[in-house]
């Protein structure tokens, strides 16, 4: 019997070389790899010949925004970035607007996205303020537990050791790990200047915060994940107390790429949290990715705003920026130019996500395995925001010149994305909410 689809004769990354193979994918599923001529009947093939055939990326840390902050991004909008920008697999963070505190709340996220989507779609839930007054019910439609220590999602919330004790007891008792913004300052420390602005979220704080966690660990041998690492001294403290099944973290592009001192800081283009770091923090990350293995996967840290939120002044501006269409186009830059290796760079944007939060049959090319795919086009061209399929326009990397395009996305087996334009409505491929083992 024919195959559903055959991508003929592209680039695959075995054991680390570049080898030229096809691959068949049958109701959603790799069923095979076939040397040249060797192929299976198909119903449709794809010429690859020139082509990257790689796992379509997992981005754990999204802002999918939506609900109250459509205007900012939703579902729609979020999940077609990441599409157009080769990332199959997003998991949306839970301070939105309302928080996800609740089983209401994320049956509403879980009901938008599964009519918006273009690509698996995967949830975290904060915690309520009464830890006992989580609603367990949850659980098996949830990849995580996200705190934020320095703005916490219910009001009143302070994160001292006793809080992060019990939210360590009650990630452990579900088996899930426990995310974290490690960043100690309070919500109603107001920045008067740029510099009090930086002062209040160093790295000094970032190390304060890291550190009240790690000691609540000792007690609770929960799942720890610490979110967009931004400090070289972070990162040592972490390489300290590693622990692959029960300490991992993840670094931006942006905090490996871009430093503080490359902008001006006159409005929001650059502004995020944590901030962009010094040349020292950018290279020591990328030490602690590839050479030391502290850090284990890359994230966007994808967080949309409008553009007038963006272009007001920098105290006034809101913090994040767009990241979905960005990703891949750098960390392949990275690869092709030799600073990171193929198996790094596979192991950081997709088979390691996967492994953090137990996401079965992704992030790998192997038979069996979901069809979650993107092609890449080795090819010169620059970074330009009004391109973006995301709302979000405005980003730190605008005229960035890159090496690496995605051309084609395929999520299930389904071609959602295809040179430029996408060949399914919303609603269609992918899966919500994604589950873990």
């Amino acid at each position: 019997m024919a195959v559903d689809l055959v991508l003929s004769d592209g680039i695959l990354i075995v054991n680390d070389r570049e080898t030229v193979q096809s691959l068949a994918i049958d109701r959603g599923k790799i069923q095979g790899f076939y040397k040249h001529g060797k192929e299976p009947a198909s119903r449709k093939t794809l010429d690859c010949r020139g082509l990257y055939i790689l796992p379509g990326l997992i981005d754990i840390h999204v802002h999918l925004r939506d609900l109250n902050q459509s205007y900012k991004e939703d579902y729609e909008s979020g999940t077609m970035a990441a599409a157009a920008g080769g990332i199959t697999t997003v998991v949306d963070m839970p301070n939105s607007d309302p928080p996800v505190l609740s089983r209401e709340v994320l049956d509403r996220k879980i009901k938008s996205a599964t009519s918006k989507r273009y690509v698996n779609v995967g949830f975290y839930s904060g915690i309520p303020k009464d830890i006992k007054s989580f609603d367990t019910s949850m659980v098996p439609d949830i990849l995580g537990l996200k705190v934020y220590p320095h703005s916490p999602l219910a009001k009143g919330t302070i994160y001292d050791s006793k809080r992060i004790r019990a939210c360590l007891g009650l990630a452990r008792r579900h088996n899930l790990p426990l995310l974290f913004h490690p960043d100690s300052s309070d919500k109603t420390d107001i920045a008067t200047s740029k510099e009090e602005f930086f002062l209040i979220h160093s790295c000094e704080s970032e190390i304060k915060s890291l550190q009240m966690f790690l000691d609540a660990k000792v007690e609770y041998e929960a799942k720890l994940h610490v979110c967009h690492v931004s400090c070289a001294a972070t990162a040592r403290l972490i390489i300290e107390h590693r622990a692959e099944h029960t300490l991992t973290a993840e670094v931006t592009p942006h905090h490996m790429l871009l430093s503080g001192g490359d902008f001006p800081h006159s409005d929001g283009h650059a502004k995020m949290l944590p901030p962009l770091r010094s040349p020292y923090d950018t290279k020591m990350l990328a030490q602690a990715l590839c050479q030391k293995c502290a850090i284990d996967c890359v994230v966007s840290d994808h967080a949309p705003h409008s553009n007038n939120e963006k272009t007001a002044p920098f105290l006034e501006a809101a913090s994040g920026i767009p990241g979905l269409e960005t990703m891949l186009p750098l960390m392949l830059t990275e690869v092709f130019e030799g600073r990171i290796s193929w198996i790094d760079f596979l192991r950081c944007c997709c088979s390691g996500p996967a492994a953090i939060l137990g996401i079965p049959n992704k992030g790998i090319l192997a038979e069996g395995y979901d069809a979650d795919i993107v092609l890449v086009r080795r090819q010169e061209r620059y970074i330009t925001g009004t391109e973006f399929y995301s709302k979000a326009k405005i980003t730190p990397f605008e005229g960035r010149h890159v090496l690496a395009k995605p051309i084609t996305t395929i999520v299930g087996g389904e071609i959602v994305y295809h040179e430029g334009a996408f060949n399914v409505g919303p609603g269609i491929a992918g899966r919500v909410p994604i589950r873990k083992i």
